[in-house]
């Protein structure tokens, strides 16, 4: 039995190449930039969040144990409340920072706009992610790894001051953060793991457990938090965002060295 032949001319060939080409394009997954942006993207869908914190401190004999509850709101709405060891509260309203630990003379507040840095990042990070992290890897050029035991995605970052490490594991999760002293990754100077997800939204992951090793000075310290009673982008009361409901006849001051003054 023969076949009969199909005879293309060159114009018709070219439109068949390109729409499979388009095909293909459309095929690809887009890049959403860097695994830090990727990350980041996601965690940008949580708008509030609740929760209780356990974190336990450890440094050579030294032990503590913080307890919080946590209110996280968008944009700069941030409530703490820890009862252990000190009796501290942090208020946040979108446009002012207070922060008071019960005895001591006077609080510490300021304009969100001209908290620092460290700080910024402490009232933007969502709870339960690695955010206080990422944030600080935004915009530093990111290198591919090769993948090792449980962890197929590896993503290197060179910030110019250390090397930060992050590895997925087989369910697409952050799973943990390496960073390292040196671009050769020889100096290993801290580690965070974390696990017991949660999926807070479709592909957004919260961990309710963070383990993190120091290691600094020939010394090594370490610190657990967990995470519990998640509850996300649900209603918080209003009120726990008024700091004048929470800091009667409290003095603040805009610089920490003035607090005990």
């Amino acid at each position: 039995m023969s076949f009969p032949t199909i005879s293309l001319t060159a114009n018709t060939a070219m439109k068949i190449h390109l729409s499979l080409l388009c095909l293909l394009i459309l095929a690809i997954p887009l890049s959403a930039g860097t695994l830090v942006d990727s990350l980041l993207s996601g965690y940008g869908e949580i708008q509030s969040l609740s929760c209780e914190v356990r974190r336990d401190s450890e440094s050579g004999d030294n032990k503590v144990r913080t307890l919080s509850r946590v209110y996280f709101q968008k944009p700069d709405r941030l409530h703490v409340e820890s009862v252990a060891p000190l009796s501290r509260r942090i208020v946040a309203d979108g446009t002012n920072f207070f922060s008071y630990v019960a005895g001591d003379p006077k609080g510490f507040s300021r304009p969100v706009a001209r908290l620092e840095r460290d700080m910024l990042i402490s009232l933007r990070k969502v709870p339960a992610t690695a955010m206080d992290h990422l944030l600080r890897l935004e915009g530093a050029p990111e290198t591919n790894l090769p993948p090792t035991a449980g962890f197929p995605v590896r993503r290197g970052y060179d910030t110019g001051k250390m090397t930060a490490v992050l590895s997925l594991d087989t369910s697409n999760r952050l799973a943990c953060i390496e960073f390292f002293a040196d671009r050769e990754m020889t100096q290993k100077t801290a580690r965070t793991e974390y696990s017991h997800f949660s999926e807070a939204l479709p592909g957004v992951w919260l961990s309710r457990l963070h383990k993190t090793v120091v290691w600094m000075g020939g010394g090594e310290s370490r610190e657990t938090s967990r995470f519990d009673n998640l509850s996300v982008n649900k209603p918080i009361a209003p009120n726990l965002f008024n700091a004048s409901l929470f800091f009667q006849k409290v003095d603040f001051v805009a610089n920490i060295e003035q607090m005990y003054e």
